[in-house]
């Protein structure tokens, strides 16, 4: 919803209900539908049926996502050092590796972005439902929890809906799940309520509202294991640092801060991150 976020799933989800038990948790008739005095009160409480995050793709915070973790700032923080000791040829190949990385990280996300925003743009602008007992046609955006929808051939779903009438009844859901062939839907329950998304043949809409609901910024247990690991480099660079200057005497020398400089360096893996980005981007 566009207002506010309200999760009207329960422990046992509705694929496993029947009909007349689904129409009595929404207080609704699958006959009548709801008032339209009732349509306007669920329109104020729950909000516009409008998907989150639909403000468009900002280029600039696919590209902050692409330097703002923790091996990234680690290979920075080692790129100005390797040019504070004038080691130039290793400052340029880090520095080389940071934009490539960021380059085609940010190509994939934001083809990805892209591809989401679609999917989001795709909503129907109206929909049909039943008010005060008569078929009607809404702005889709207006459709509250209870409203009996109508479709008909060539429709796009704009809310989630617990089949209860259709005949002969196929979706399209190739942009959501990568099936190619339509998808026949039924009116029987599921007992399964751990049944995934494109296998619940009495719903639609269920799926592409589960895709947009993925946080993009949750990490992945790759990401947060490669994290874990640079905080131990970053730590290990900064304990090498300080046995260099023990050998010496802990006394500042050009000579001892040039072997500390260039051991915590060479202790960073520089082609890590390349390596990861460029196997998730075309592995």
């Amino acid at each position: 919803m566009g207002n506010k976020t309200i999760d009207l799933e329960p422990e046992t989800p509705y694929h496993t209900f029947p009909v007349d038990r689904v129409a009595e948790d929404f207080k609704t008739s699958v006959l009548e539908g709801i008032s339209s005095e009732e349509a306007a009160i669920r329109l104020k409480y729950y909000g516009t049926n409008e998907l989150e995050g639909n403000n468009g793709v900002k280029w600039y915070r696919v590209l902050l996502r692409q330097v703002a973790n923790v091996l990234v700032c680690v290979l920075l923080i080692a790129t100005v050092l390797a040019f504070a000791t004038k080691d130039f040829a290793e400052g340029g190949v880090i520095l080389f590796v940071i934009v490539m990385n960021a380059a085609i990280g940010f190509w994939q996300e934001f083809n990805a972005e892209k591809t989401m925003e679609a999917l989001r743009n795709m909503s129907s602008p109206t929909a049909q439902v039943i008010r005060d007992e008569r078929r009607v046609t809404i702005p889709n955006n207006q459709t509250v929890p209870g409203d009996i929808m109508i479709f008909e051939d060539g429709d796009v779903v704009g809310a989630d809906c617990r089949l209860f009438e259709a005949f002969n009844l196929e979706t399209d859901e190739a942009l959501l799940t990568g099936e190619s062939l339509p998808v026949q839907k039924n009116l029987a329950m599921i007992e399964n309520a751990d049944q995934a998304l494109g296998d619940r043949l009495n719903m639609i809409g269920k799926i592409a509202t589960s895709l947009m609901n993925v946080d993009s910024d949750e990490q992945t247990p790759l990401q947060k294991r490669l994290n874990k690991m640079a905080y131990f480099v970053f730590i290990g660079a900064i304990v090498l640092v300080i046995v260099v200057f023990g050998v010496h005497g802990f006394k500042y020398s050009e000579e001892a801060a040039i072997y500390s400089i260039s051991v915590s360096i060479a202790i960073i893996p520089e082609g890590l991150v390349a390596v990861v980005t460029l196997t998730m981007a075309f592995g």
